[in-house]
Order: C-alpha cells, then structure tokens, then sequence
C-alpha cells in the first residue's frame, strides 16, 4: 500500500523548519513595542505628575509669568524648586476635588478659552503658544486644573469666609484710622470703596488667613510621594543649563 505524497522525509525536515524561520522573521519584526512607561516625578494616590507634564506646565508657568530661563542657575534652580513645590500642592487639591466630585466641563472650559483668547489681539495668543512650543490641547489641559483648583477654593473657603457687619465697620473704622479724609468728610464719594469692594477684599483676607491652614491640613490627608533622585537630576540639569536632559533620557 502506498503511503501519502506528501510526507515529509526525515532529510527535508530541516530545510522546512529553516524555511518557516525564515517566513516568521518579518512579522516578528513588525510586533508593535510597548510604549515606555511616563517617568512619575510625584504622585498622591491615582493623582500623578510625570516628568514630561512638569515640563509642560513649566512652559506654561514662564509664559504666564515671564520668568523665563536666565542665565543666572541659582536663580534658575530657584525657580524650578519652587515651581516642584507648587505642582505638590496642586496634586493635593486635585485629588482634594476628586474626591468632592468636582469637574469642569468641556463647555465650561471652551467658554473660559474662548474668553482668555479675546484678550488678545488677532492671532497672537496663538503665537504666544508657537513661541513656547506648547499646544492648544496642552494648554487647554493647564486651564482645566486651575479652574478645577478655583471652584475648589471658592466651595471649601470663599462660601465659608462670611463677612458681618462688624467686620466692615472694622474695616472701615481701620480705613478712616489711615486717611482722616475717608468717610463722611471725604470731598467725594470717589476715596470710599463701593460696599462690594469692602466685602470681596474682606473676604479675599479671610480666605488668604485661613488657605495656609486648610491646605496643612489637606498635606495630610493626601501626602505627595516626590520621586527625589528625578527631582534631583531636573534641579541639577538647570542648574548646568541643561534641562533637556533628564533620567529617562539617559542610558
């Protein structure tokens, strides 16, 4: 009886599993690599700040403020630091306002860029963006947190900083104290700040005196975990004028 034609003889083994090697090697070439993994500079439970989102936010934070890179690194590393310190804070009341459930929404932030964008002039908040080499959705993504940490403060200490009687008539009595011609014998109603003035700087002291105090408290409850040996090389490469260079780019 004759057997199958097309059973492989022991001697042609070899050359068809080369073979099948061979065919294998470009899809194994073509396997998409996993992404690396975003080195975290600070965390506070599921809130995290990676490298690559503080140097997003520290271009953002130049030009808002104009504290540019100099060429001093003392004082370049001194901003950086204090930059890292405020960042913290900020993960703290993030994670404060998740857990009230507060958000912004898509609606609310387009109102608020639409907003900021006509105070500029033409096109220029989007070459103030191209300068600093920062994008609209980066951008979009800073304002979200600053609104989200606002309606934050404005829930836990405006609604609760309530301004009395007293303390106007305080305030006012401190005023006319400072300049005698402030009050009933001022010349003109120009020199008394309008009643919403007096109470919106009041209670703008009020919550001023009582964030140091409200956000110790907060540390506490969401402690910031800073990945030291990353924020070293970040304060060190600005120190060098260097700041390109941090641990994940190098080998």
């Amino acid at each position: 009886m004759r057997g199958p034609r097309n059973r492989l003889t022991p001697a042609a083994m070899p050359a068809v599993a080369c073979l099948l090697l061979w065919l294998s090697l470009p899809l194994q070439g073509c396997q998409q690599q996993p992404a690396p993994r975003p080195l975290v500079l600070m965390k506070t439970g599921e809130q995290v700040i990676t490298v690559d989102e503080y140097r997003r936010d520290l271009n953002i934070y130049r030009m808002a403020t104009g504290a540019g890179a100099g060429d001093d690194p003392a004082a370049e590393h001194e901003i950086q630091l204090r930059f890292a310190q405020q960042l913290a804070d900020q993960l703290v009341l993030l994670a404060h306002a998740r857990a009230l459930g507060i958000e912004i929404t898509d609606r609310e932030l387009d109102e608020e860029l639409q907003a900021l964008q006509r105070d500029y002039p033409d096109d220029v908040f989007e070459q103030l963006l191209l300068e600093n080499a920062i994008t609209l959705e980066e951008w979009r993504t800073t304002l979200r947190i600053r609104l989200t940490i606002e309606r934050l403060i404005q829930k836990e200490l405006e609604t609760n900083s309530r301004i009395s009687e007293d303390d106007v008539a305080q305030f006012m009595t401190g005023l006319q104290d400072s300049d005698p011609n402030t009050g009933a014998e001022a010349e003109s109603d120009s020199a008394v700040p309008s009643d919403k003035a007096i109470v919106d700087q009041l209670r703008r002291t009020k919550m001023e005196n009582a964030y140091d105090e409200w956000i110790a408290a907060l540390k506490v409850k969401y402690p910031v975990e800073i990945n030291q040996k990353v924020l070293k090389e970040i304060l060190a490469d600005s120190a060098r004028g260097d700041e390109s260079r941090t641990a994940e780019d190098r080998p």
